[in-house]
């Protein structure tokens, strides 16, 4: 099976890094975002490509997408908003968000971090309104979900979904798939 090493010098904007060791059947990913409108756009993209290469099943592709996808949304929409017209001197201001992937023996975990310090709150749009269904989502689609506050501020929330196949990823200290 191919590694993938880590990069050592980040791409245009896009970080990312690992917090500490990996477990036996353990892969990780994970990306640094601005937290902006396209934001949800790239998250999605790293997701597709990190669970593509560790082999899931393209159902659980789709699933992991579309939950990252109403995270990271959330993310950026608390992180705050950024000017209407964004300069480079504006660049400074804008909120991060971070997004980690987790394989872990049969189940992919899925993280989304921002400075936020406030919790999640699920809405209850009525079915007229055009959000405020992104935590009704997580909730359906995944095992469990819920948040914690890190020690360094802000929020992470974290949902669970189960890899209903068998992926091929080995022990990282075997070759497994590491990005």
């Amino acid at each position: 099976m191919r590694q993938y090493p880590q990069p050592s010098v980040p791409r245009a904007g896009i970080s990312r890094s690992f917090s500490r060791p990996l477990a036996p059947n353990e892969a990780i990913a994970s990306i640094r975002l601005a937290a902006l409108a396209s934001a949800p756009f790239w998250a999605r993209c790293h997701t597709r490509d990190v669970l593509s290469k560790w082999r899931m099943l393209p159902e659980t592709i789709e699933t992991a997408e579309l939950l990252v996808s109403e995270l990271v949304t959330n993310a950026a929409k608390f992180a705050g908003p950024p000017p209407s017209k964004l300069r480079n001197r504006d660049l400074a201001s804008v909120g991060i968000i971070d997004v980690a992937l987790r394989y872990l023996l049969g189940r992919v975990v899925i993280e989304v971090s921002d400075s936020d310090p406030n919790p999640p709150v699920a809405a209850n749009p009525d079915l007229d309104s055009e959000s405020g269904r992104g935590l009704m989502l997580v909730q359906a689609l995944s095992k469990e979900w819920s948040y914690f506050f890190p020690p360094t501020g802000g929020k992470t929330v974290y949902c669970v979904i189960s890899d209903t196949g068998t992926s091929s990823i080995d022990s990282p200290a075997t070759g497994g798939i590491q990005e």
